[in-house]
């Protein structure tokens, strides 16, 4: 017992800095680009080398763990994190330094979120295991999708943001002194890898597509020419990551090679993959909603996801007591999730621009549920699935496919709402042309009841400006929610497919 209590200590103290790291850039933007001297713009290629470091670092990361011990890994990595989090605090206005800073912290979450997976898995049986990730997951996932956007806004009008930093590195020090009472029972032992340049391609091409869907959403760059061309290098790239990765089996095959190609492995990849496209994308817009709909301040938004925090809480108590007994199958529990996922959505396309925050309530606690199922019981479905001596390389890719099924959800769905808003812009225009005395009497009638008074010619313009954009986000809104409706009815029969083939096979040996 005493040894499960260190345990929790453990993962609270090393997992808490981890969630908080990952959400101060959706958070604290203007106020980490203020610190540092640099606009919105240039501070989004921080978030860019943060997320590409933490898939590189991803790639590495088997090697690392069986070259070096898991808990020397997990050791190291968090006195690392500990220092960026001083860099942080001690620096200021200099935007190289936090950029290097930003890299290296990137590298050290995903070892850190590794590491302690392994570090559970090796030390505690299928039932203990459930209940620790879900711990894990509520302090790297759940807090930072429902709480941390609240609670960051909200420290930052008492504080300033770096005074963050403190806290932080004090905890990832303590975790690291709580380290050093774990060691493994049973270690990796080394394997053989593929070349070095299977690596090195694998982690430029990672980096170039991360660099492309996160600028590409940010700049639209989706219509220009080069991003075409662009898109065009980064498969090329990858083509030769195979090449080399398929010139290392000659002598036998790696361990990464043997993963990947039992298909039941794969099919727990591309769960991870919708896992992250359905959350994160379903999240975007929903912030959009409330951002650009509603107007409400970052700080108000994350009070109204409150409710969805309790929400994704008891997803999570459900998928792990859905795991932990046999009357009831499991397997069921992500179907779900992703169906919650996608009433939530479709519940937002049809809240019109005046809605209250009480009839967001609903929607919002679905999608908090919704995540709660999905991520849990796709999490401890794959921690359970791999065999000890495929887990450092499992965990590893799949986290890679749940980060790039976020990034690419997030990218597509900014690309369909910038189309179905130029659309919408058309056809509103095209109704005020045909009609123009609805829009005008509903501008000037809002005014009149808010100021006791018909407006002026230059105010009626500028309000019926501000009419004719209001709906024309709603109406863009509510056709990309619908959007991704089609998206993952597209996707999620895929699983399906998939677990009927591995049942097929099972039966065939």
């Amino acid at each position: 017992m005493q040894r499960k209590g260190w345990l929790i200590a453990l993962i609270l103290l090393a997992m808490l800095p981890v969630g908080i790291s990952s959400a101060l850039f959706k958070a604290l933007a203007a106020e980490m680009a203020a610190s540092n001297g640099l606009s919105g713009d240039e501070l989004s290629y921080l978030n860019i080398a943060f997320s590409a470091a933490q898939l590189v670092a991803l790639l590495a990361a088997s090697f690392i763990v069986r070259h070096f011990t898991v808990t020397r890994t997990l050791r190291a990595s968090l006195l690392m994190a500990s220092l960026c989090q001083l860099v942080f605090a001690f620096a200021h206005q200099s935007p190289w330094l936090h950029g290097a800073t930003w890299v290296l912290l990137g590298f050290c979450v995903s070892i850190i979120t590794l590491t302690i997976n392994l570090l559970i898995l090796d030390q505690y049986g299928y039932r203990a295991m459930t209940l620790f990730t879900a711990l894990v997951l509520t302090c790297s996932t759940l807090l930072p999708l429902g709480g941390y956007p609240w609670f960051l806004t909200w420290l930052v009008t008492q504080v300033e943001w770096q005074w963050l930093a403190y806290p932080l590195a004090g905890s990832l020090l303590l975790a690291a002194a709580i380290s050093t009472k774990f060691s493994i029972r049973h270690p990796f032992a080394r394997t053989k890898k593929s070349h070095f340049l299977a690596y090195a391609c694998s982690a430029l091409a990672l980096t170039l597509l991360v660099y492309l869907l996160m600028r590409g959403s940010y700049y639209n760059w989706f219509d220009h020419p080069g991003f075409e061309y662009a898109m065009l290098g980064v498969i090329v790239i990858a083509l030769l990551a195979m090449l080399f990765m398929q010139a290392s089996q000659n002598s036998g095959h790696t361990s990464s090679r043997t993963l990947l190609t039992n298909l039941h492995n794969n099919v727990f990849m591309y769960n991870g993959f919708l896992a992250g496209f359905g959350v994160t994308a379903s999240g975007a817009l929903m912030m959009l909603f409330l951002t650009n709909v509603m107007h409400y301040s970052h700080e108000t938004a994350g009070q109204i996801q409150l409710p969805s925090l309790l929400a994704m809480i008891v997803g999570m108590m459900i998928s792990v007591a859905a795991s932990n007994q046999r009357r009831f199958p499991s397997d069921i529990i992500t179907p779900i999730g992703v169906v919650l996922l996608v009433i939530s959505v479709v519940m937002f396309s049809r809240l019109p621009a005046y809605v209250g925050p009480d009839q967001l309530l609903l929607p919002i606690c679905l999608r908090g549920l919704g995540v709660g199922l999905l991520n849990v019981s796709v999490t401890i479905a794959m921690l359970a699935h791999f065999r000890p001596e495929q887990r450092p390389e499992g965990i590893s890719v799949f986290y890679v496919c749940r980060t790039l099924g976020g990034l690419l959800g997030s990218a597509l769905f900014t690309r369909l709402l910038q189309v179905t808003r130029t659309e919408s812009m058309t056809d509103l225009t095209r109704d005020i042309g045909a009609e123009p005395a609805a829009f005008y009497a509903h501008s000037t009638q809002q005014l009149l009841l808010s100021q006791g008074h018909l407006p002026s010619a230059p105010i009626s313009a500028s309000l019926l400006q501000q009419t004719i954009s209001q709906q024309v986000i709603v109406s863009a809104l509510g056709n990309t929610f619908l959007w991704f409706v089609v998206a993952v009815a597209v996707m999620a029969p895929v699983i399906l497919i998939g677990k009927k083939m591995v049942k097929k096979q099972a039966k065939a040996a």
